[in-house]
């Protein structure tokens, strides 16, 4: 078997929009060298500050150097039928796969990551980096950040990986098939490989245990895959990638309350690569409060915090109709719940009077907007899962065993979510094709749960 150990030198840090400025590659048959090739690389650009201190190449180097297209067919060859081999192999994979496209070439080849062979090989060291790798194993690297050196420093790490791992383990993360050359080089294969295919919330954490992102699937481990293998070119992914040293996860039984469960931990996390929620959305509050004449006082507060509120909604327009409500149809005094009247000389209510009426109204109000409960599947096959919603506002959801058919919901028991208009408008729309659904069945004893 032939290995093409390869390192390049970029314009920049992702394929999408940059350029190979050195390539350097060590032709290998599993047991010494049989050829070399290296070449700087004309980028058509000049080349960025960072990166000539970086490498220590510089414009006056490249002036007539060749372009791509002049060393793709000696490169061609030299990668026919080989494992193509480097140190977090996808991103040099990606700019030479760029690169062919860029002249109307489409080229593949099977991979194989020495970062990650690094990590099965030799277990516990601190990082696995090419230049710690090179100081923990005594590799010498003369010219660290130039292609050739670099390429023959990753073929020792690959050496050095060769003796102390079966054939059968090599081979087996070559195969083009297998997961684990797509993976982040900071993951461990094992962990995404115990990955369940079943439907929850899933949070890809960093070196700190943050997490820096969080979705969630009818399918984990495949939509986990998903991520490691679209757009793999561009500047965020590379650096979304680089992040990646673990994955968390959390059963859900359905999709609904996978749904419920994705929204509260993003915004509970706010993770660097989510955007959709993190946008805050402002709320509009009713809050209560008594003023210093014993009136209990309604009054709108507009906030994108969560806060302790009588009622949220999520628009003005929306909160001015429900205090329209308490107006029109059990006359309470416009003023006292924060809306504008013409008439304001009028005499006000007995305190007493007023906090008995607004109670009442409040009350009857409440117990006009829907309350039901949302069973679908549980976690397992002997549980149930039940979303609470009681007038009109999620409260939460909970678990409980297959045998108690009618569970009376404790406000206590449940894993309780802050509505937010995204996961209202998710439970507003229930869809009985979600994944793990059942049926919509009355909520019982809802003086148990208190919204």
């Amino acid at each position: 078997m032939l290995f093409a150990i390869t390192d390049i030198e970029t314009t920049g840090s992702h394929a999408s929009g940059n350029s190979i400025i050195e390539i350097g590659v060590v032709l290998h048959d599993g047991e010494k060298v049989i050829k070399e090739f290296s070449s700087l690389v004309d980028p058509g650009v000049r080349l960025p500050p960072y990166i000539v201190a970086l490498t220590g190449i510089n414009d006056d180097m490249l002036e007539g150097a060749p372009p791509f297209h002049q060393v793709a067919d000696e490169l061609e060859e030299i990668f026919e039928g080989a494992v193509f081999v480097a140190h977090n192999v996808n991103f040099d994979f990606s700019f030479i796969k760029a690169e062919f496209a860029a002249i109307g070439r489409n080229w593949n080849a099977s991979r194989l990551c020495t970062m990650r062979l690094a990590r099965k090989a030799i277990p516990g060291l601190r990082s696995y980096g090419l230049g710690n790798l090179c100081t923990e194993l005594n590799i010498t690297n003369d010219q660290a950040h130039r292609a050739l050196s670099d390429a023959y420093a990753a073929m020792r790490v690959f050496e050095l990986s060769l003796e102390k791992l079966e054939e059968t383990e090599v081979r087996k993360m070559i195969a083009r098939a297998s997961g684990e050359v797509y993976l982040p080089p900071n993951l461990n294969v094992h962990e995404y490989n115990g990955l369940p295919e079943a439907c929850g919330v899933y949070y890809l954490l960093n070196e700190k245990g943050k997490p820096v992102y969080i979705g969630k699937a009818n399918n984990i481990k495949k939509r986990v895959r998903q991520h490691f293998t679209t757009n793999a070119d561009g500047k965020r992914m590379q650096a979304f990638m680089k992040e990646i040293h673990h994955v968390r996860i959390e059963l859900t039984g359905t999709e609904l309350i996978a749904l419920l469960l994705e929204d509260a931990e993003i915004r509970k996390n706010w993770p660097t690569y989510n955007s959709a929620q993190k946008r805050k959305s402002p709320r509009v509050n009713i809050v209560k409060y008594t003023d210093q004449l014993g009136y209990d006082r309604l009054a709108m507060q507009i906030s994108n915090r969560p806060m302790t509120a009588y009622r949220t909604f999520f628009s003005q327009h929306a909160a001015r109709t429900w205090l329209g409500q308490l107006v029109s149809e059990f006359a309470i005094d416009p003023r006292l719940i924060g809306l504008n009247v013409f008439d304001m000389h009028a005499p006000l209510p007995a305190p007493s009077q007023h906090n008995e009426l607004l109670d009442t109204a409040t009350r009857e109000i409440f117990k006009r907007e829907p309350s039901f409960v949302i069973r679908g599947q549980g976690r397992h096959h002997d549980e149930l899962s039940y979303v609470v919603v009681k007038n009109g506002l999620l409260q939460g959801f909970v678990y409980y065993p297959v045998a108690e058919n009618a569970p009376e919901f404790d406000i206590l028991s449940l894993k309780t979510i802050q509505p937010s208009e995204t996961n209202m408008a998710i439970v507003s729309n229930i869809n009985p094709q979600f994944k793990g659904y059942i049926d919509i069945a009355p909520l019982v004893n809802e003086d148990k749960v208190n919204p």
